[in-house]
């Protein structure tokens, strides 16, 4: 066998293409798994805001809203960080965008 045949050997083809299939499935998968769980906890932080309306004009006003304030910090690092972690970006962000948000 020659050097070039053994080089593109059609099991050393397959494994590559298994594996970049494999490997775009799973951070297609990823990447949906993150926005899901972002936009579910956002809908839960807006109906809390809405739940808690009531207290408006109520001493408990600043503790609600202080509340709110934490949990969507909280939601919005915590993707932010899956997302660095599993080096993904987010629709409509540049890979630019990405490293001045890590500095």
């Amino acid at each position: 066998m020659t050097e070039k045949e053994k080089n593109h050997s059609p099991a050393s083809l397959f494994s590559g293409d298994l594996y970049a299939s494999w490997r775009t499935g799973m951070k297609q998968m990823i990447t949906s798994y993150i926005d899901t769980s972002e936009k579910l906890a956002n809908g839960m932080l807006s109906f809390h805001e809405k739940a808690t309306a009531w207290a408006k004009d109520t001493p408990w006003a600043p503790f609600f809203k202080a509340q709110s304030s934490l949990a969507d910090k909280v939601i919005e690092g915590s993707s932010s960080m899956a997302r660095k972690l599993w080096q993904m970006q987010k629709e409509g962000e540049t890979p630019e965008k990405m490293k001045e948000a890590q500095e």
